[in-house]
């Protein structure tokens, strides 16, 4: 018997054919393998199916290449989230655009929607504390922190909420086993122990420019309510936010000096009526607040001062401990966890917000370094 799974691989990989059409077709005929066996005559009288599309169906009528697919999948341990999976969210199933099916690493949980966390790559002080604190807060109180894994705000959100204990999601612009940026492998790697990566592209998929379009929108789409933390006036996230706005998600933006390059875009977005963000509370409903305090995370308000957030008098032992072991020399990932005594995926999460906060490099042979 053939895996179910290679007729979905199949019906998405069909050039011209969308997300639109592929919900019309299992409206019509219930299931992909219904739709690869069917006669063309049927397809014919689905609304919207002309010739040209009928005639793409029947070209593309071989599973070897869904079956080679899958195979790959099966060894990369590449899960297939279709869109009749009970852990694909009600919510987002209803956007019509929404894909049938997502390949992903890690583990997808129930109620996967959460808040989405984004920004600029080329970050200040600020937006990195900002987005460390909210990212902790809602991992505090079991809220999903939704990015695309990007340098910057991106990068700083998901780690922050991987050492909070919390569940993160990270939409790719390209195949979930290729990492982009290539300096977040670690962080990939943390996310998939404890997280889940999802992309709508197949498996070896490289990144493309227009890829990052479909990436914000399942962004958009994963989360109820969208965070800005730094935005610049042409930046990319302006991308996520119209599809927030198209999807009528909620919109919150950190307010910042006028005269800041990185904050152009955010400035701009609360004059075009998105709301002003003071404080990570503001993201979850009122039923997941259990303590009714202004903040939970730090003392000092995020709307103070700008400050580093990893000092080297603030670093926990275990950091210093790494820290303190490669003062000598470099060391392998591997090395670490058998000289510290722990688990890779601890490891991994460490290096992961060390490397962020510019105190280690992990070079592409995976030896990591102090800079």
């Amino acid at each position: 018997m053939i895996d179910q799974r290679v007729y979905w691989i199949w019906l998405t990989g069909i050039a011209s054919i969308g997300p639109v059409m592929q919900k019309k077709l299992l409206r019509q005929f219930d299931s992909p393998e219904v739709i690869f066996r069917i006669n063309p005559r049927e397809l014919e009288k689905v609304p919207g199916m002309g010739p040209a599309l009928v005639d793409r169906i029947l070209a593309a009528r071989s599973l070897d290449k869904s079956k080679r697919m899958l195979e790959r999948m099966l060894k990369g341990n590449i899960g297939l989230l279709t869109i009749e999976d009970p852990l694909y969210p009600e919510k987002v199933k209803q956007i019509p655009k929404a894909p049938v099916v997502l390949y992903y690493r890690g583990s997808i949980r129930e109620n996967s929607m959460g808040v989405g966390v984004v920004g600029t790559r080329q970050c200040t002080s600020y937006g990195k504390q900002v987005a460390i604190e909210t990212a902790a807060f809602l991992a505090k109180h079991q809220i999903p922190v939704i990015s695309g894994m990007a340098k910057g705000i991106d990068g700083y959100a998901h780690t922050a909420c991987l050492k909070a204990g919390g569940y993160t999601m990270a939409f790719l612009g390209c195949g979930v086993d290729v990492c982009y940026p290539r300096e977040h492998q670690s962080l990939m790697e943390a996310i998939i122990q404890k997280g889940a990566i999802l992309s709508s592209y197949p498996p070896g998929t490289p990144i493309y420019p227009h890829h990052f379009h479909q990436r914000n929108f399942l962004v958009s789409a994963w989360s109820s309510k969208i965070l800005v933390v730094e935005a610049g006036e042409k930046s990319g996230t302006w991308s996520t936010v119209n599809h927030a706005r198209l999807l009528e998600r909620e919109i919150w933006a950190v307010p910042n000096n006028i005269y800041d390059l990185e904050s152009r875009g955010t400035n701009q977005m609360i004059a075009n009526g998105a709301s002003i963000f003071l404080n990570p509370q503001q993201l979850i409903p009122v039923s997941h607040v259990k303590e009714p305090r202004r903040t939970t995370i730090h003392s000092t308000s995020i709307l103070e001062n700008s400050m580093k957030f990893i000092r080297e008098g603030s670093f926990t032992s275990f950091e210093k401990g790494i820290v303190e072991q490669l003062e000598t020399t470099p060391m392998s990932i591997d090395q670490l966890v058998k000289t510290m005594k722990r688990s890779h995926s601890e490891i991994i999460e460490t290096l992961s917000l060390l490397e962020l906060e510019s105190v280690i490099r992990i070079k592409p042979n995976q030896t990591v370094e102090l800079i």
